[in-house]
């Protein structure tokens, strides 16, 4: 696809691995200051404490984050910071992992509604003691999901800017600019969802 160029937009990708397959997630901020390298090395510093924080001790110690990559989606040049996290970067839990495939969903919701609006992440590198059955995740994980998430929402605004949901499209027809919407509200549901690309076929 063509550049498209998003008004104050920062893309913050999650390089990851389990067991050797990659596991990526791609979260989306809104900024309106000056982007440039010092304000994207500020945004991969606060996801990845967030991570270590609130994420790392409820993921299975198979999880290993890798790197974290801040862009600045105004300009087709970036710029773009690469943060490798070389230590205290796994999973806390060392019982069986969950197949990497396996995701439990945090969706993400804004004032709008519609597809455009709303967003989803795929949590993987999950242990067994998540699941309460093979298809669902106990409810003291969603609870664990639901104050991850919402920690994540606030370490994004203390760097200055918002956690938001970016749409490309309009009617099936690519915008002329990205849209990014501020994220206001969190679910988690218990049920498991699939990420084809984990599988390790």
């Amino acid at each position: 696809m063509t550049f498209q160029a998003v008004p104050d937009g920062i893309e913050v990708v999650f390089k990851a691995t389990q067991n050797g397959i990659p596991i990526v997630n791609v979260y989306n901020v809104k900024d309106t200051s000056t982007h440039d390298t010092t304000l994207l090395t500020a945004y991969c510093d606060a996801f990845f404490t967030w991570w270590q924080t609130n994420m790392k001790p409820i993921l299975n110690n198979t999880y290993v984050l890798n790197q974290i990559v801040a862009t600045s989606l105004e300009l087709s040049t970036g710029p773009q910071v690469a943060v490798s996290t070389i230590t205290n970067n796994v999973g806390d839990l060392s019982g069986t992992a969950v197949a990497a495939n396996a995701a439990a969903v945090i969706s993400w919701k804004t004032a709008s509604i519609g597809r455009s609006f709303r967003g989803r992440t795929y949590m993987g590198g999950l242990d067994q003691a998540a699941m309460s059955t093979a298809h669902l995740i106990t409810t003291g994980f969603v609870g664990g999901l639901l104050d991850a998430a919402a920690a994540l929402l606030d370490a994004v605004v203390t760097v200055g800017g918002v956690l938001a949901v970016l749409s490309r499209f309009a009617d099936k027809a690519i915008r002329v600019t990205g849209l990014l919407t501020e994220i206001i509200a969190i679910f988690v549901d218990q049920k498991v969802d699939s990420q084809r690309r984990r599988t390790a076929n």
